[in-house]
C-alpha cells in the first residue's frame, strides 16, 4: 500500500515547521509507522536537526543531497538515483529499545541557487513558466511521489514561500499542514497563500490541482496570550464559514520549552518519551490521531 504525503508549510517562516516536521515525524515513527522527511527548505534545517552537521557536511561534500540530484537531473541532463540518497534511521531517538523508523532525504544551503539555475537552464532551453512547471511537476509525479511505496509517511519540510520545489509538492501532496502562530503577523498571509494555490488552481498546464483545502495547524499557542485566543477564535470562525479556504485542526502544538529543546542535538540518544515529556500524550498522541482520521478516514 503507497503511503500518504504530507506537507508542511507556510508562506512566512518563523512559524514552527520544521519543529513540527520532526516532532511529528518522531511521533508517527513511534506508533509503528515507516517514515520519510524530504527537506525542500535551503536553511536545511530538519536535514542538520536529524542527521547532525557533521553527517550533513558529509552528504553535502558527497553529493547524496536534494539538490545535488536536481542539478544533475534537470540542469546536466544525467539520470541520478534519488532512492540512494535517502538516508535510513537517522533519528538517534529510540523507542522501547529501538531506534525510530525514521529515514531523510536531505537538502543544503545551495538548493535555493539551483532551483534559481534550474529556471535559467531551462528557460534557456526556450521552456515558458508553464512548461517549466509542468516539468517539475512531472519530476515529482515520477520520481519524488513514487518514494511513498515504500514509506508510510513522506513529510516535506517546504520552504518559506512558494519555491518551485514547494509550490509541487503542496500541489502533489494528500494533506497539506499550514503551520501559523495565532496572531496577526503569522496569519496575515494565510488567505493570499489559500488564494494562489487552491482558489485559483484549475489543474491546468501540467500542474497538479491539490486534492484537498490545507489544514492550519496552531503552534507556539499561549491560552493566557489574549491575541492568541482572539486570533484562534477568528481562525475558527473562517474555517467553520461555508466559503472557507481552510480548515484548522482541534490540535494546538503550546509554546514549551521542552518541544524547542527537541530539536537540539544530544550527547546521548534520548527516549522518546523523555525526550517530548507530557507533550507525548497532551499534544503528539492527539495530533496523530487526528492525521491519521484525515488521511486514512478512521
Amino acid at each position: 500500500m503507497t503511503g500518504k504525503l504530507i506537507a508542511v508549510a507556510n508562506m512566512k517562516g518563523g512559524v514552527g515547521k520544521t519543529t513540527t516536521v520532526v516532532m511529528l515525524a518522531e511521533a508517527l515513527a513511534a506508533d509503528g509507522a515507516r517514515v520519510l522527511v524530504a527537506d525542500l527548505d535551503p536553511q536545511a534545517s530538519v536535514s542538520v536537526c536529524l542527521a547532525g552537521p557533521d553527517r550533513l557536511g558529509e552528504l553535502i561534500a558527497k553529493g547524496r543531497t536534494l539538490e545535488a540530484f536536481l542539478a544533475l537531473k534537470l540542469i546536466a541532463r544525467d539520470k541520478p538515483a534519488l532512492a540512494s540518497r535517502i538516508q535510513e534511521q537517522v533519528s538517534l531517538t529510540t523507542h522501547k529499545n529501538r531506534p525510530l523508523g525514521l529515514s531523510l532525504l536531505a537538502s543544503g544551503p545551495y538548493l535555493r541557487m539551483v532551483e534559481r539555475e534550474i529556471i535559467y537552464e531551462l528557460t534557456g532551453q526556450g521552456l515558458s513558466m508553464h512548461a517549466i512547471e509542468e516539468r517539475l511537476t512531472k519530476l515529482f509525479r515520477n520520481t519524488i511521489a513514487p518514494l511513498a511505496e515504500d514509506y508510510d509517511y513522506v513529510i516535506f519540510d517546504c520552504a518559506p514561500g512558494i519555491s518551485p520545489m514547494t509550490e509541487v509538492a503542496v500541489r502533489g501532496s494528500d494533506l497539506v499542514l499550514v503551520t501559523s502562530i495565532p496572531d496577526f503577523l503569522s496569519t496575515y498571509g494565510l488567505n493570499a497563500f489559500v488564494e494562489t494555490i487552491w482558489r485559483r488552481s484549475s489543474g491546468g498546464d501540467g500542474q497538479d490541482r491539490p486534492k484537498s483545502p490545507p489544514y492550519v495547524l496552531v503552534t507556539r499557542y499561549q491560552q493566557h496570550v489574549r491575541q492568541h485566543q482572539r486570533t484562534l477564535d477568528q481562525l475558527r470562525a473562517e474555517a467553520e464559514a461555508p466559503d472557507a479556504g481552510f480548515k484548522l485542526l482541534t490540535t494546538c502544538i503550546p509554546q514549551a520549552a521542552a518541544l524547542a529543546d527537541a530539536l537540539v542535538p544530544r550527547d546521548l540518544p534520548p527516549t522518546f518519551t523523555a525526550k517530548y515529556n507530557t507533550h507525548v500524550s497532551t499534544v503528539l498522541i492527539p495530533l496523530i490521531d487526528e492525521l491519521k482520521g484525515i488521511l486514512h478516514g478512521a
